[in-house]
């Protein structure tokens, strides 16, 4: 398929007889979709508190029940690049089925493969069905989402003084021990995350027109308010690339003028004299004035994890561990953070093969539009790479939290609007 074809939903199944009610239930799963998408970053909103499956979860089965009975699941949502994701997907799980079959538990094999399932092919189906507006739509939807969390999340803060007691009655870990804000992300370097793969969608609805300026900077100062709360460091340099990323590649005229306005409300917030969070101070702000990224947070507790790894992976070049036996050998009793040797320890090479080959997809997507939609293709790099730095910073990446944010941009780059005019050069 040429990419001047994807103006159309060409890969969603086609029904030239579909019936009112098929059309009544598209219509349905619209506004549940999107609300699905505003509960993402709402991890704490579980079902069943103790396993992951949440609000927003419960809301995407339902669109999915929607979908099918109006004839509207995409069959192919990443178009070309669906049968790398897909294979990339298979190696990963059928890598960890090996290890769990030999060494580990396959029960738990089960549970982790329904959560890689569900996150990386079923929510594609589900969302990259339409053309770019229902895509645009559900950004908004995202960025509201995330903005509301912070803003609950930054005044719980400063109401109960960063009270790790107080804050209790809203969630676990909604400000942590160590004063900072976890939110509804139950941990506070998550919530650092879904700010940095947030807030390129900012920048983008605001290049094309969807955020008036105002609406924009407000919501940046909202999601910059709880990312120095967070205090984390991985968050605040992941964000500051991807803003930049953005900025750099869809340069023009209103990217300087982003750029600028960025600038100046960070200088006004300086100007002010008004004290940076005592967590941000200690884990992020010395790191920076030292240039030791050991001084940041727990960043030698999480390499003396990697080490460990390496030493492990060297057994597991075959056959892996088996889901969640990591921690079972660890010395520390816990999983390496980081995706890719948790992917090699567990499910061997071919685990690792197989998670490469789908972060390969995004990459290949944003190289693939920047002539034709630099602005869709900036969004793409932007979100992409805080999701990449975390994973080096995170074990298994399925919860939906993490995977929405770069769905929805490899579908905005994946369409063009037929009644819009794609964003060019500038200046």
């Amino acid at each position: 398929m040429t990419y001047g074809s994807i103006a159309s939903p060409a890969w969603v199944i086609e029904d030239q007889d579909r019936t009112p009610y098929h059309h009544a239930m598209l219509r349905l799963a619209g506004p549940v979709l999107l609300a699905a998408v505003f509960l993402a970053p709402y991890v704490t909103w579980r079902i069943v508190p103790p396993y992951l499956f949440t609000f927003s979860d419960a809301l995407f089965c339902v669109a999915a029940v929607l979908l099918l009975a109006g004839r509207g699941i995409a069959i192919r949502p990443l178009q070309g690049w669906w049968a790398l994701w897909m294979f990339g997907l298979s190696g990963l799980l059928l890598g960890f089925f090996i290890g769990s079959v030999v060494n580990g538990d396959p029960l738990r094999w089960i549970i982790v493969a329904v959560q890689y399932g569900f996150a990386f092919a079923v929510l594609p189906a589900l969302l990259l069905r339409e053309r770019r507006g229902s895509l645009v739509a559900a950004a908004l939807a995202l960025v509201a989402g995330v903005t509301a969390m912070e803003l609950f999340g930054s005044v719980v803060y400063h109401a109960t003084g960063a009270s790790y007691e107080a804050a209790k009655r809203f969630g676990f870990e909604f400000i942590t021990g160590a004063h900072r804000l976890g939110a509804f992300m139950a941990d506070a370097n998550w919530n650092a995350a879904m700010i940095a793969m947030t807030t390129p969608f900012v920048l983008y609805l605001a290049r094309i027109g969807r955020l008036n300026m105002i609406v924009a900077f407000a919501a940046l100062g909202i999601l910059g308010s709880g990312l120095l709360l967070s205090g984390s460091f991985t968050g605040f340099t992941s964000t500051a690339i991807g803003v930049l990323a953005f900025l750099l590649l869809d340069w023009g005229k209103r990217s300087i003028g982003m750029l600028l306005g960025i600038l100046a409300l960070g200088g006004a917030i300086l100007a002010t004299g008004v004290a940076l969070p005592t967590a941000f101070q200690n884990r992020v702000a010395t790191a920076l004035e030292a240039g030791d990224i050991s001084r940041a947070g727990t960043f030698a507790g999480r390499m003396e994890l990697v080490e460990e790894a390496w030493g492990i992976v060297g057994d597991t070049t075959v056959v892996g561990l088996g889901v969640d036996q990591y921690r079972v050998v660890s010395a520390d009793r816990a999983p390496v953070h980081n995706i890719y040797l948790l992917a090699w320890a567990e499910g061997g090479l071919l685990s690792l093969i197989g998670w490469l080959l789908m972060m390969l997809v995004p990459l290949s997507i944003a190289m693939r539009t920047f002539v034709q939609d630099r602005a869709a293709a900036a969004l793409v790099i932007a979100v992409t790479l805080p999701f990449l730095i975390f994973s080096n910073a995170a074990p298994h990446m399925y919860a939906r939290s993490w995977v929405v944010p770069l769905i929805l941009a490899l579908g905005i780059a994946l369409t063009r609007p037929s009644n819009e005019v794609v964003p060019v050069r500038e200046g």
